[in-house]
Parts: structure tokens; C-alpha cells; sequence
């Protein structure tokens, strides 16, 4: 009887998506991920989470099914999805220190946005929104991320790209 109560279940489930409902494609290696950021002119997006994240499993059933959130993430953005655990050493050098964490960078890696925690469609349409408009403004001139950049990381955004690089480079 369980058995067949999941069954059940979960043919429900895959049949209550909507008919041409289309899913992220997402990417699983950084390397490759950048640079076809750089071949395609699109920003980064970064997913970090683990298999034992209840908020990232959240994440994934309900904002990146939103219609509206695959469609920004297709036309604008390469989407790359991380295991914390097993990318220890791309998650210590973005400073990833809980899950889910999304991170929006240029194609050539420079972090322009970030946010720790669940996030609704909503939520995740602004985030997408407004870190491209970051990346054009002056360093100086940014407002403040109060909400979403932890302090730690605020003042050393900009100091993290050549920890990755270097990171990258050598293979780790």
C-alpha cells in the first residue's frame, strides 16, 4: 500500500506541471561555466547548496520552477548549481559559509550579487534584476546591501576574484 500511495504521489506531482513548462538548465562545472559566460556575454548565477538542505530542496520545487525565474535565468544568465561539500575549495574562496547561497557574477567572475537563505520568485527576480546594474556602477558609488551582503563579505568582494582564479588555476 505505501508503495502505491507513492506511486501515486509522484505521478501527480510530474503531471501537475504545466504543459511546455520548461526546467534551468544547469550547468555542474564552474570552469566550463565561465567561459561560456564569456562567449555568450551572460552573467553567472551560482547555487550552493548540499543534499541535506531543506531550504534548498524548497528552493528548487518552488522558485526555480516559477515560469518567470526560469525565463530570466535562460535569457540572461548561465546557471551553475554546487555542491558545498564537494567544492570546498570554490565555496571557502566565495566565503559560502550556510545554505542555500546564490551568487550573481560577471562572466569574468567579479561577484555583483549575493543572498544567503531561501528566496521566493519574487525575491529571486529582483536579485536577478539588480546585480547586473551593480556590476556597471563605480565601486564607491554602490549602495548599500544591508539585507543581503553580510559585512564580512561586503568589503571584500572585490578581493575574492584572484583567490579564485589562483584557486582555478592550479586545479583545486
Amino acid at each position: 500500500m505505501p508503495r502505491m500511495l507513492l506511486l501515486i504521489l509522484t505521478l501527480v506531482f510530474l503531471l501537475a506541471r504545466p504543459v511546455g513548462a520548461q526546467d534551468i538548465q544547469w550547468r555542474d562545472d564552474y570552469k566550463a561555466a565561465r567561459k561560456e559566460a564569456a562567449e555568450t556575454g551572460k552573467a553567472l548565477l551560482l547555487d550552493f547548496g548540499t543534499e541535506s538542505c531543506v531550504f534548498c530542496r524548497k528552493l528548487d520545487a518552488t522558485t526555480f520552477r516559477d515560469p518567470a525565474v526560469v525565463k530570466r535565468l535562460g535569457e540572461r544568465f548561465i546557471a551553475v548549481k554546487l555542491d558545498g561539500h564537494a567544492e570546498r575549495k570554490l565555496t571557502a574562496a566565495l566565503e559560502v559559509t550556510a545554505y542555500p547561497t546564490i551568487i550573481v557574477a560577471t562572466a569574468d567572475g567579479k561577484v555583483v550579487g549575493r543572498h544567503t537563505g531561501y528566496l521566493d520568485a519574487t525575491q529571486m527576480l529582483e536579485l536577478l534584476d539588480k546585480a547586473p546594474a551593480m556590476a556597471k556602477q563605480p565601486v564607491a558609488s554602490k549602495p548599500e546591501e544591508k539585507r543581503r551582503v553580510p559585512e564580512s563579505v561586503g568589503a571584500s568582494l572585490e578581493a575574492l576574484y584572484p583567490k579564485i582564479a589562483a584557486a582555478l588555476n592550479r586545479g583545486d
